[in-house]
């Protein structure tokens, strides 16, 4: 189970560096990041775990994103941050995919939903504990196949959720904005109350499919409300 390490190995290290993270940064939320200029990465940490899938800035004159391109790899990028989501529940981002993996790719044994596991795009919270067993994580997906609502259980790991906000090749090309309300996404995911967000991922992935990848990410926004 590759990505299960992979997963494993982020929300360990986000766990055992939360306290010092906690103390050791203050944040002005909202967080912005626009991801239009070469050094827009400079904060973010990447997490290789099989083969790289190749992230880089695409700077444009007054605009600009995030491309990341996928064939057979698995990596992804973190970034560590703290925010109430009670108090400030809102996560928006822009996201366009031009290349869905190949889920029917013949070149590849493996057949089954968990070695289907592969995302054109992915958009991670992840909400940090101690307690290993404690840590949970919400995956926004843009699916070729699964119903936009769909909420899911990863088959990695089971305080993985996975939610569909955008499905099908409809949109395919075309820059599409998301906003969602982390607060109440927690809710209908775990029930309970959510505890602080520790930490916003990325992630183009193809290592199961053994196929290929193409994404774009920009203008994501973390820790604000409606102001209406």
């Amino acid at each position: 189970m590759r990505k299960r390490a992979f997963i494993y190995t982020i929300v360990f290290l986000l766990s055992m560096c939360v306290v010092v993270i906690y103390h050791a940064y203050s944040y002005d939320l909202p967080k912005w990041f626009p991801l239009n200029k070469e050094n827009s990465l400079e904060e973010w940490q990447e997490k290789i775990f099989q083969n790289k899938v190749v992230y880089s800035i695409k700077a444009i004159k007054g605009d600009g994103y995030l491309l990341a391109k996928s064939d057979s790899a698995c990596s992804g990028l973190i970034y560590r941050i703290k925010f109430d989501v009670k108090k400030l529940p809102l996560m928006s981002w822009e996201w366009k995919v031009t290349q869905f993996p190949d889920k029917s790719n013949p070149s590849s044994a493996k057949t089954g939903w968990v070695e289907k596991d592969d995302y054109a795009a992915r958009v991670y919270v992840i909400f940090p504990s101690w307690n290993f067993m404690n840590i949970k994580s919400i995956e926004y997906l843009w699916d070729e196949g699964l119903p936009e609502g769909t909420i899911t259980t990863s088959p990695y790991f089971g305080n993985i959720k996975l939610i569909v906000a955008e499905s099908g090749r409809k949109n395919m090309g075309k820059w599409i904005r998301e906003e969602r309300n982390i607060y109440e996404d927690y809710k209908k995911c775990f029930r309970g109350t959510p505890p602080p967000v520790g930490a916003i991922a990325l992630m183009t992935d193809t290592d199961n499919t053994l196929s290929t990848a193409e994404a774009s990410y920009k203008n994501i926004k973390v820790g604000y409300k409606n102001e209406n």
